[in-house]
């Protein structure tokens, strides 16, 4: 990358501006960069395919579903673990209600806004 020169009709601007202001990203508070990453292009490139969430996600079923194995689930360790997934579980069944709520709205409104439409979707899907 370059850097970009303005015009001096601005005397107080710098008269170049790194282009590379945030050579790094961020997640949330996290900021990914050659400071605090040896691969941050991997990083990168893990993240836009698979989220954080995701990522502990997969980690916190794994690790409850061995505490349940092994008969752990009553350990202090485990049960703050368990319990902060059970909360996950709930959010997300809150979020597909939601979701399902937010699509029987548009599904009533589109038959009632466009009859020919709603026919036409009612026979891909195959009702």
């Amino acid at each position: 990358m370059s850097n970009v020169t303005f015009p001096n009709f601005f005397p107080w601007l710098p008269q170049s501006v790194d282009e590379r202001f945030n050579n790094g990203w961020t997640f949330g508070n996290l900021v990914v960069n050659l400071g605090n990453s040896r691969a941050p292009e991997v990083e990168r490139e893990v993240v836009s395919q698979h989220s954080y969430g995701r990522q502990l996600g997969r980690l916190t079923d794994a690790v409850v579903a061995l505490a349940k194995q092994a008969g752990a689930t009553a350990d202090p360790a485990v049960e703050p673990l368990i319990q902060l997934a059970k909360e996950i579980d709930a959010i997300k069944a809150k979020t597909r209600r939601r979701r399902c709520d937010e699509l029987l709205d548009e599904l009533k409104a589109l038959k009632r806004s466009n009859p020919r439409q709603w026919t036409e979707l009612v026979k891909a899907v195959g009702s």
